[in-house]
């Protein structure tokens, strides 16, 4: 597995928020895309903004920049691309729906930090 630095930081942010129901997977051997996949629920759009929000500014403070933002403003899922972890933020009805878990669940799961 690869250096997990950036994913306890990011994961450290969302439990600092209340997301709920926080899962994060290693997907390198799966994905060209990203090493880490982090998927968490929100209680309501506001709290979606306010926890991607909050991420990316405590990210930029140590000078770690998203590649790529989707959905942020009025959105109930907001996808925040940080190369080699990307974070998944939505509503529950999305969540639920979406569920990327099945997608990527089949992959090793990586311990959430208490």
């Amino acid at each position: 597995m690869k250096d997990r630095t950036m994913v306890d930081m990011i994961l450290k942010e969302l439990l600092e928020r209340k997301t709920e129901d926080i899962v994060c997977y290693y997907v390198a051997p799966e994905s060209s895309v990203s090493d880490y996949i982090i998927i968490g629920t929100a209680t309501s759009m506001p709290h979606v903004n306010a926890i991607s929000e909050y991420i990316i500014d405590n990210m930029k403070a140590k000078q770690i920049r998203p590649f790529a933002i989707e959905g942020k403003g009025d959105s109930r899922w907001v996808c925040l691309d940080f190369g080699e972890v990307m974070v998944h933020l939505m509503c529950k009805q999305e969540r639920d729906y979406y569920n990327l878990e099945a997608i990527w669940g089949a992959c090793e799961k990586v311990e959430i930090p208490q």
